[in-house]
């Protein structure tokens, strides 16, 4: 249940941000929107409001607005070519706004969620891993423990943890974690290498919280920082110098659910790789994602006339296949490491 309800939370606000760029931009142009909803499918409960339908769908993963001009109508939102709440009767600039504002809200809300987790979210000392058959596997120590204390002592910097331990090779230690919200006491050894203790740990290094403007600093450098980096990955796929990792679904349904169960920062962390990977590709060059829209907006401007409809349904029918072909395989790929099968 938990996997469920972190995903919903998660993807859900993206999505809602996402979208909610397209809406706020097109109303602000003078757009007629016929309905701004949240997931595919069935309609679960729906409200409209001044001409636009507000709706919830039942499979939350996406969501669309539906603009006057843009797509097939359906009865009742018949569009003159005339028409001023159309989209195609907007100025260029207009009509690259409203498409871009998707993408962009994808990032806007990657500063939002730095800006939180640097200001509100303090990271205590806690073990992320422990190799199989060490000292600290023997004596009990499981991931997730946070660090109290050492002999008495209270402690909460990573280093000084870390100092503590290579202090101590052969020598007994009593330390109190934090397990599920209870104190628990653990007497360990640690091994001797090289004139140092080791237990065989990994421990996720602290953060405390920051100020204001450090926060906002920090949140949009971070931002960039993140993107740039997920750009250069995806230059060193298309290249061929690093092999693809596909999640479908499936895979992100399953992540979302493991980092919930970890702690709200990792969560929170999760949700801002994936907000910005959103708005990535939704840039891409792809017919029916934004940036297939952007490259036929600016085809257009520079041809002086608007594509023929049947190139411009042919450039998506041949975009959404592509894009539903890569979901499928990425699904397989999901059940495939799941062992459903087996």
């Amino acid at each position: 249940m938990l996997t469920f309800v972190s995903f919903v939370v998660v993807f859900g606000a993206i999505v809602f941000f996402h979208e909610f760029g397209h809406f706020l931009v097109a109303k602000l142009a003078g757009i007629t929107v016929y309905e701004f909803a949240l997931g595919f499918g069935p309609v679960l409960t729906s409200k409209k409001r001044r001409g636009t339908k507000y709706s919830l769908r039942a499979f939350p993963l996406g969501g669309f607005v539906k603009m006057a001009g843009m797509d097939e109508p359906q009865e009742g939102e018949e569009v003159e070519s005339d028409d001023p709440g159309s989209f195609h009767n907007k100025s260029l600039a207009w009509r690259l706004g409203t498409i871009s504002a998707g993408p962009l809200m994808n990032f806007v809300l990657a500063v939002l969620l730095f800006f939180a987790y640097f200001m509100f979210v303090e990271v205590p000392p806690r073990i992320t891993l422990i190799e199989q058959g060490s000292v600290a596997e023997k004596a009990g120590f499981l991931p997730g423990d946070e660090f109290i204390s050492f002999d008495g002592e209270k402690v909460s910097d990573t280093d000084e943890i870390i100092a503590r331990i290579q202090a101590a090779p052969q020598r007994e230690l009593a330390i109190v974690v934090k397990r599920e919200r209870r104190n628990i006491t653990i007497l360990v050894v640690p091994e001797e290498r090289e004139g140092r203790g080791i237990l065989g740990i990994g421990i996720a290094d602290t953060k405390p919280k920051y100020p204001f403007w450090l926060s906002l600093k920090g949140a949009f450098t971070q931002t960039g920082r993140v993107t740039a980096e997920l750009v250069r990955g995806l230059g060193r796929i298309i290249t061929g110098r690093e092999k693809a990792e596909l999640s479908g679904p499936i895979g992100i349904v399953q992540l979302v659910g493991q980092t919930a169960k970890q702690s709200l920062a990792d969560l929170l962390l999760l949700a801002i790789l994936l907000t910005i990977n959103l708005g990535l590709l939704n840039l891409l060059p792809v017919p029916v994602l934004d940036g297939g829209w952007i490259v036929i907006l600016v085809v257009e401007a520079i041809r002086g006339r608007p594509l023929a409809p049947k190139a411009r349904g042919i450039a998506q029918f041949i975009g959404l296949a592509l894009l539903v072909l890569l979901m499928i395989f990425a699904t397989i790929k999901d059940i495939s490491r799941l062992n459903l099968f087996s």
